[in-house]
């Protein structure tokens, strides 16, 4: 993994750095190797206290991994993405709102989905808002400030195109018919409602298109 942070970082240059990360990697080796030889677990290290510090710690550094693997893989489905549409000559934002909507959403659609079959469906419409949220927060404000300082700049021009306000006009309506349809339940979605949230993105979706079509 240090080895690894290396790479994400851009530092493979600085042989120094290297060799921190190589020495770094092989103690992390040899004491994981010290701590699980002579068991079938990892220990817990919960020094005298109720938390498991070592299955945690590992675990925390498998989050990090996986995020940096995660946006390594976003940025090279980027490009791979904008050559497409370069090729097939689509406009960026009918791409963006299926190829690169849908590639970005696979984890919470299998994930959500999964919750949702096992009954633990309040966790799995909470993690549907959740996972938008922390992109728009996020990822956004990481952006911006990362194309900032690359640039040099203060301050970047956005403009509400179509597409966009057709989109969030279409989120915020449907979180409204959510809202209204769960309280007229007494908290609780009919069980037909999917078809509803399924023709509503199958309305967007045509929507959208036409408006990417048209505008290009």
């Amino acid at each position: 993994s240090p080895l690894a942070a290396v790479v994400y970082f851009n530092t493979a240059g600085q042989l120094w750095v290297v060799a921190i990360a190589i020495a770094v990697g092989v103690l992390q080796a040899g004491v994981v190797h010290v701590l699980t030889r002579d068991e079938e677990e990892m220990p817990t290290l919960d020094c005298g206290t109720s938390i498991a510090f070592g299955p945690g710690l590992m675990s925390l550094l498998g989050f990090v991994m996986g995020v940096m693997w995660i946006d390594s893989l976003a940025s090279e489905v980027v490009g791979v993405v904008t050559l497409l549409s370069g090729l097939l000559r689509l406009p960026p934002s009918l791409v963006g709102l299926t190829l690169l909507a849908w590639g970005g959403s696979l984890g919470d659609y299998f994930g959500n989905k999964a919750m949702a079959k096992r009954g633990a469906s309040s966790t799995a419409l909470t993690a549907c808002f959740a996972g938008p949220l922390f992109n728009m927060l996020m990822s956004l404000s990481l952006g911006f400030s990362a194309h900032f300082a690359k640039e040099g700049i203060s301050r970047a021009p956005v403009v509400l195109t179509p597409d966009v306000a057709l989109g969030c006009g279409a989120v915020i309506l449907y979180n409204l018919i959510l809202v209204i349809v769960g309280a007229l339940n007494k908290g609780q979605l009919p069980s037909r409602f999917y078809i509803f949230s399924r023709a509503w993105y199958a309305l967007y979706l045509l929507v959208a298109g036409c408006l990417a079509v048209i505008g290009h």
